[in-house]
């Protein structure tokens, strides 16, 4: 019985396979009957293979670059090296406050938006360039602001502090020990509080009348030995904020203007600086020196 059971099931496997070979063409003599097709049907072939194209995409690749491109990894960016006086993970702390892990390599707007994300942290002064790289890489380069100067204020629930500003009067952040206060120029303004943000301008016109000649002076600090500058009369009476500098001795030097906002007959601020430089005594006026030949 085993007999006639196995010889009745072979003859219909054979006959399945001469069946499938008479009446239902296999895929390769479907593509050969198509090749040798008159040329109406064989405009079919271009778009057949648009379709199989744009299956494999959606099967295979579509899933490949969504996982690969989209959303940027915090590992695969790279910035310029920050100063030492950075001690934030400027990386990190862009990525965590903005929105870049949403943001997708396959964007053409993607350099634009990663530039604005490095620009709103307060120790980056300005953007440079953002490149792309292989493997979802991102460079960014940047430029940094530079600590000229430390201002003295007075917080109405912590008492007195200082907080560092740059050359342009902008507020950043304080990461620096109470000892290293002492590397930096000190801005003395009565009265003065910031009303920014970190990364805005300070909110106040005398100290940052302060700043533009911290900057100026920041080099020589210690070559002539300076402690602080400070204001000097009544913005009523003068609109312009008239500063003095003082060194570790207590002893001043009347300044004058901020540099660039000097008034009519007033030397500028690099012939005050190289009068300072020459070792003009303290007390001059440094408005009116005169520089011996």
């Amino acid at each position: 019985m085993s007999e006639t059971s196995t010889s009745e099931k072979r003859p219909r496997l054979i006959r399945r396979k001469r069946d499938l070979n008479a009446d239902e063409p296999t895929t390769v003599g479907w593509v050969r009957s198509l090749i040798g097709a008159p040329a109406v049907l064989s405009i079919l072939w271009p778009a057949i293979l648009l379709v199989a194209g744009y299956a494999a995409w959606q099967t295979w690749w579509a899933d490949y670059f969504a996982v690969t491109f989209h959303g940027i990894n915090v590992q695969q960016i790279s910035v310029t090296p920050p100063p030492d006086y950075v001690r934030t993970d400027i990386i990190d702390a862009v990525y965590t406050e903005t929105a870049m892990k949403d943001m997708s390599l396959l964007d053409p707007q993607v350099s634009a938006k990663v530039a604005s994300a490095f620009a709103s942290h307060p120790w980056v002064h300005r953007v440079v360039g953002v490149r792309k790289k292989a493997q979802g890489r991102l460079d960014v380069r940047l430029d940094y602001r530079l600590p000229v100067a430390m201002v003295y204020v007075v917080d109405p629930k912590t008492g007195p502090g200082f907080l560092v500003v740059d050359g342009e009067g902008t507020l950043l952040p304080s990461d620096f020990a109470p000892s290293e206060t002492d590397h930096y120029l000190h801005i003395i303004v009565p009265g003065a509080y910031h009303t920014g943000r970190l990364g805005s301008p300070f909110g106040d016109t005398r100290v940052h009348a302060a700043a533009l000649l911290a900057r100026l002076l920041a080099p020589h600090r210690e070559d002539l030995k300076l402690q602080s500058i400070g204001v000097h009369g009544d913005l009523r009476q003068n609109p312009i904020v008239q500063l003095e500098i003082a060194n570790q001795d207590g002893e001043r030097w009347f300044w004058g203007s901020p540099p660039g906002e000097e008034v009519a007959g007033e030397i500028p601020a690099r012939m005050k600086l190289q009068a300072m430089l020459a070792g003009v005594p303290t007390g001059t006026d440094l408005r009116q020196v005169q520089l011996q030949p």
